[in-house]
This record gives C-alpha cells, structure tokens and sequence, in this order.
C-alpha cells in the first residue's frame, strides 16, 4: 500500500508541475498586462514600463517562470499584486467556505443517492425504479449555472424571505444565517451528483444480483433484504465509492461557478478575481490549490477502494 501511495504521490506531483506550466503560460499570453490596470488608463508608457519592472514582468518568459516554479518548490506562493497579501493567506481565508460548500452539498446529495440507487435496483423495472431514473437523468441534464440563476430569481423575487438567494453570512456572526445561505448553493452544486451516484449503484447491484455469491444466497435461504443489504450493495458500494471520489473532484471544479453565481467568498471567487485583474500569483496560487485538493480526493478514494475490495488488498499486499 505505500508504494502505490508513493506511485500516486509522484503522479500528482507531474500533474501539478503540468498545472502551474499551462496556468502561468496561458495567464502571460492573455492580452494586456496588470500595469495597465494598477496605473491607470491615464499612465504614459514610462510608467507602466517601472511598474512591470518592479514585478518583473520585464524578464523573458522562460526565467519567469523558472522564478515562478523555484518559488513554489520552496512553498512560497508570492504575494498578490493588487493587494500585496501573501497568496497563501488569501487561500488560507477562502478555503473554509469552498471545503465546507462541497461537504454539506455531499453530506445531502449522497446519502439521498445511495437510498435511491438501491430503492430502484430492489424494485426493478417497476414505476418506482423508473421514476428513480427519470429524477437521476433531470438532475444530470439540468445545467445548473441555469438552475441556480432560477432559484436565484424564485427566492430573491417572488419568495423574499425565505432563502436567502446569494450572499454569506459567517457562523460565528449568525449560525442559522450561515446554514441558511448555503442552502441553495450546496443544492445546486450536487444536484448532479444526485443522478450519477443513484445510477451507479442501481446498475451495480443489478449486476451483483447475477453473481454467484447472490445465487449461494437464495440458495442457503436468505431472505430477500438480507440479500440485497449484505451481499448485493455492500458490493456495489465498490464502483459507486470510485464514482463518488471522481465527483468530488468535480465538485471542486463546480464551486467556481457555483460561488460566483451566489457571490460566495470562496476558492472559486478568488480564482476568477485573480484571472480578471490578471494578478497572477492570486491565480496560479487558487488554480493549483484547487488541483491538489481534486488529486487528493481522488487518492483517498483510491486508498478507501483498496481497502473495501480484499483483491486488491492482497495485490498491495504481495507487492
């Protein structure tokens, strides 16, 4: 097991190397440059000429980004142009409201996924299984910058009152407030997660339901919901735990969207800040964190795999 997880380690960190190369290459190629905007539209080229002198904005490219990336590797992500803070501070600051965005809206959607992945495998090809993924495929299909704008004009126009329909309210201020405001935001970030989890597990059990094992049961005289509880869906549980691990990293990539839709001080506000005002440490900074925490997503999922499936256990195991 801690060779694979050194395996996945050394992958991830390839992958972020790729990250930060497309993030920073892609930033300097975008027209204009944030002298522009720190100076003014009334600056004469001089000025705006000392000002890329002293971020360094002057120097070719490739040493940029030398600079850059010898700058991460000692863990300094720079400090933030228009607002001089430390990078890591900002991330410090707006981490909490994407983590905790991401979990509720877990902690709601999956669990419900789960109930009804298995309501509809227990009843299959009946009206209940139908209306199960009839629900799952809505929820997929619906885009959800469209949803969340609707609930966004429901709740703020004709249901003032009670939902708020964007804003943050921080616990320590108000804890109901808090909850409340994050109500339709984790809504609409997982509604899609709904869909794709609840199908997962119904097609898996449908297929545990032809195994052996499953056959044994019947067999042996077990009743139908024990078969269905400890056979069936514990594993089920397998595929569908990869599936929830990939959404996860989804998610992530969605609360960029979603927290700029409810003005959420977030992960994903502060990322489109920085690429808007081209404050390239603030993007660079958001982007790879945003990464590392969709790769460690995926690790946990991989490391909980392995210990739910007695396989591959034994595969680490002999390795």
């Amino acid at each position: 097991m801690a060779g694979h997880v050194l395996r996945r380690a050394a992958a991830m960190a390839v992958v972020l190397l790729i990250v930060l190369t497309l993030v920073f290459f892609l930033m300097r190629m975008a027209p204009g440059s944030p002298a522009y905007l720190i100076v003014g539209a009334d600056a004469t080229e001089a000025e705006i000429a000392q000002v890329e002198r002293e971020l360094g904005l002057d120097r070719p490219l490739f040493v940029q980004y030398a600079a850059e990336l010898g700058r991460i590797l000692t863990g300094d992500l720079g400090d933030s142009i228009f607002t001089g803070e430390p990078v890591v501070d900002e991330l410090m600051l707006r981490l909490p409201v994407t983590l905790e965005l991401t979990a509720v809206s877990l902690a709601f959607w999956i669990p419900l996924a789960l109930l009804a992945g298995r309501f509809a495998a227990a009843r299959r090809d009946t009206a209940a299984d139908a209306a199960v993924r009839v629900i799952g495929n809505l929820s997929i299909a619906v885009p959800s910058f469209w949803l969340g704008a609707l609930l966004i004009l429901l709740f703020g126009l004709y249901l003032p009152g009670v939902l708020p329909s964007s804003g943050w309210v921080g616990f320590g201020e108000d804890p109901l407030g808090h909850l409340r405001a994050l109500v339709l935001p984790a809504f609409v970030l997982g509604l899609g997660t709904f869909g794709v989890t609840a199908s997962t597990l119904r097609v898996s059990m449908l297929e545990a339901v032809r195994t052996d094992y499953v056959r044994f049961g019947h067999a042996m005289g077990l009743s139908e919901r024990r078969i269905n509880h400890s056979l069936a869906f514990r594993n089920s549980l397998l595929p569908t735990t990869a599936v929830v691990g990939q959404l996860v990293g989804v998610m992530l990539s969605g609360s960029v969207l979603i927290e700029n839709l409810f003005n959420l001080p977030g992960m994903g506000r502060l990322l489109v800040d920085g690429i808007r005002r081209q404050d390239y440490p603030l993007a660079v900074g958001a982007t790879l964190a945003l990464a590392v925490f969709f790769l460690l997503a995926n690790l946990i999922v991989d490391i909980l795999y392995a210990a739910l499936n007695p396989r591959v256990r034994q595969k680490f195991a002999g390795a």
